[in-house]
């Protein structure tokens, strides 16, 4: 049977989330990415989340970071971290930030706690402890202003969840919640009560071999079918492709997507024009690895990609977008850069029609905005 998680009410919250204080200075991390954006369809605020740590590495040090912006993401301004434990083997990491249909700003991530022995050895002990008993945790802000007073997080599954939730048209909230390398990997929870609780509904499963951390999306196509793109392990395939017929309980065999990609997040979106919008590095029919960020649309619900336009090109260490298209139609997307070094979280402001015709020169566009940097100066162009 599927586990039902409580998302109101429950117990078990480890706290932890608290204004930025000295001990999360920016000046004092060594390690930056892996961000998400999120914006007020009411008031424009923006929200980023990312994480980061004391050490140059992925590890039990992780703490997650949220910044707003009030002012169209021109400045930015930190007011939380969640850091569960400070130094123990608690790690909080792969955060997400999602505006409901409610209007609220759900802002997710997951812990994962490493033995005291495991990490009294190793610094990393964090990152590679079992993801069996990962928590993915949720917590509810007003998406409108700055936070104020400030709830406990809560658990709404186990798993890990990278990318954004999608609504569908029958007004179920799909949440798409790996569960690294088991059989399914790629799976997804669901909300039919406006988020008050979650149910494991079911997930695809890849091919050992090409099990990586999943990092799925999910897309309603306009035939009412749900299609799952999944990032895979190293190769010129790296997403690969499922399909379900019954709302996302089963799914169909998973088979390499139409599209190159090296091993790393992308990220896809249906726009309110019902095109679809791709984001990811290098050109369609190439692995370039980590560089060229290029967003992409398609016409036909993802069978061909034939516009595109170059968000960030030239420069490696480029990686994991996620982005939202906000109420005036224009596009935001954020990425990191080069995680241990400049640490950048970088944001892209376009419209579709941009990417359609291949325009550099409108008025909306902004290409490598600065919403953080490690050093705290501004973004150089040094490719």
């Amino acid at each position: 049977m599927p586990t039902a998680f409580c998302a109101l009410g429950a117990g078990g919250a480890r706290g932890g989330v608290l204004p930025p204080d000295a001990a999360h200075a920016p000046e004092t991390r060594r390690h930056e990415g892996i961000p998400s954006i999120a914006a007020s369809p009411r008031n424009g605020r923006m929200w980023c989340t990312w994480y980061g740590g004391p050490t140059a590495g992925e590890d039990s040090n992780n703490y997650v970071i949220l910044s707003t912006s009030a002012d169209g993401g021109c400045t930015w301004k930190e007011v939380l971290v969640s850091d569960p434990d400070g130094e123990g083997p608690v790690r909080a990491f792969d955060p997400e930030v999602w505006i409901a249909p409610d209007g609220r700003l759900r802002w997710t991530w997951t812990e994962r706690a490493a033995p005291l022995a495991a990490q009294a050895k190793d610094a990393n002990a964090g990152c590679r402890a079992s993801p069996k008993d990962d928590r993915l945790m949720m917590l509810e802000l007003n998406a409108e202003n700055a936070p104020e007073a400030v709830g406990a997080p809560r658990q709404i599954g186990r798993g890990v969840m990278m990318c954004k939730p999608t609504v569908l048209k029958d007004g179920t909230w799909m949440f798409p919640v790996s569960h690294w390398y088991e059989a399914p990997s790629a799976c997804v929870y669901v909300s039919t009560d406006g988020g008050r609780t979650f149910a494991e509904c079911g997930g695809v499963t890849l091919p050992k071999k090409k099990r990586c951390f999943d990092e799925h999306q999910i897309v309603e196509l306009e035939d009412g079918k749900l299609r799952c793109y999944i990032r895979t392990s190293k190769g010129p395939d790296g997403i690969w492709e499922a399909e379900s017929g019954d709302k996302g309980r089963t799914w169909g065999t998973a088979r390499p997507a139409p599209i190159r990609h090296t091993s790393s997040r992308f990220f896809v979106r249906r726009l309110e024009s019902g095109n679809l919008l791709l984001v990811k590095n290098g050109l369609h029919g190439k692995d370039e690895g980590r560089r060229n960020l290029t967003a992409y649309l398609s016409f036909d619900d993802g069978k061909t990609w034939p516009c595109s336009l170059a968000l960030d090109e030239g420069r490696g260490g480029v990686s994991y977008p996620d982005g939202q298209q906000l109420s005036d139609g224009r596009i935001v997307v954020v990425y990191d850069r080069d995680r241990t070094g400049a640490r950048e979280i970088l944001m892209a402001v376009f419209r579709e029609d941009d990417v359609r015709y291949g325009r550099r020169d409108s008025a909306d566009m902004r290409m490598r905005q600065p919403v953080h940097r490690g050093d705290g100066g501004k973004v150089i162009d040094d490719r």
